[in-house]
């Protein structure tokens, strides 16, 4: 294979994973709304099982299953258990006890801990225009944080929060350096049917004193819809092509694209809930994807 046709076959799953960037960056604004009317818990719950059964009635379809062995069922279960669920309890909840814009920087750190956890667990060495990418990326972050006018604090009573984002931003990397081998047996649509379902299991189960005592007549039926087009949208079609792109492009080389998530974030708040876009937000934009470009090459 030439070198010429190597980068044109690196480019179909770089371009599935702008599909991505764009799918997660437009689940907030999606995710604001819906939150407004359901409890995160029933909201992450209604997310997951839709995700599940629209993606097993797809895979059902096309077919493609391969039997899994029973070391990997556990394995499956696990990262599924990490990704899905330790994980977002872990974002939840320090986004609760801290600022929105210690999240957005501590979480902004994936790809760096995405890049130490390949190293660890595979022996592979990182490029240094990779760290330097990385490295830029962030620093783009923190100016569109900081351009936002959000308090960016790690005072004594956020500490908690703090440390909890940062463990989620681990714990996301970790669960993309895991999926590695098993991407290696199976498809990755097999494999994140498996995950989303112990997702959707797992959050059922959290939801079920909140589902008891909503009331479900008073609801909006928009809130339900939002939920709807989340989990089929940011859970089931975007963890999908992520894995694809784990398995295509490697761990690290996946992660850097979630720094480009804020960037379109910021752009689709402004365009659909008014949110103010400064210079400062803008210039640091432009460094996150001048950041993506470097990484890549």
């Amino acid at each position: 294979m030439t070198e010429e046709s190597s980068q044109r076959g690196e480019r179909s799953p770089e371009a599935l994973l702008l599909v991505v960037v764009f799918i997660w960056a437009s689940n907030f604004p999606i995710a604001k709304y819906a939150i407004g009317g359901l409890d995160v818990f029933l909201f992450n719950a209604i997310r997951f099982v839709v995700a599940f059964v629209i993606f097993a009635a797809l895979f059902r379809v096309l077919g493609g299953w391969r039997t899994v062995e029973r070391a990997d069922w556990r394995t499956m279960a696990g990262v599924g258990f990490l990704a899905h669920v330790v994980y977002q309890l872990a974002f939840i909840f320090g986004l609760k006890y801290t600022t929105a814009g210690n999240s957005a920087l501590l979480l902004s750190t994936t790809p760096l801990w995405t890049a130490f956890f390949n190293a660890k667990l595979y022996n592979e060495v990182i490029k240094r225009q990779v760290w330097l990418g990385m490295a830029m990326s962030l620093a783009g972050i923190t100016f569109i944080i900081i351009g936002s006018g959000r308090r960016i604090a790690f005072g004594d009573s956020a500490i908690w929060g703090d440390l909890l984002t940062l463990v989620a931003a681990m714990l996301w990397a970790l669960s993309t350096n895991l999926q590695k081998p098993l991407l290696a047996k199976y498809s990755s649509m097999q494999l994140s049917v498996v995950m989303i379902g112990v997702g959707a299991v797992a959050h059922t189960l959290i939801s079920v004193p909140d589902a008891l005592s909503l009331q479900w007549e008073s609801l909006h039926p928009m809130y339900y819809a939002a939920g709807i087009v989340s989990g089929a949208l940011t859970i089931g079609v975007a963890n999908v092509l992520w894995s694809y792109g784990v398995k295509r492009l490697g761990p690290s080389r996946t992660a850097n694209f979630s720094n480009l998530v804020p960037v379109l974030a910021f752009i689709f708040s402004y365009l659909t809930l008014n949110e103010p876009v400064s210079l400062l937000q803008v210039v640091g934009g432009a460094i996150t994807v001048t950041g993506i470009w470097v990484a890549r090459r």
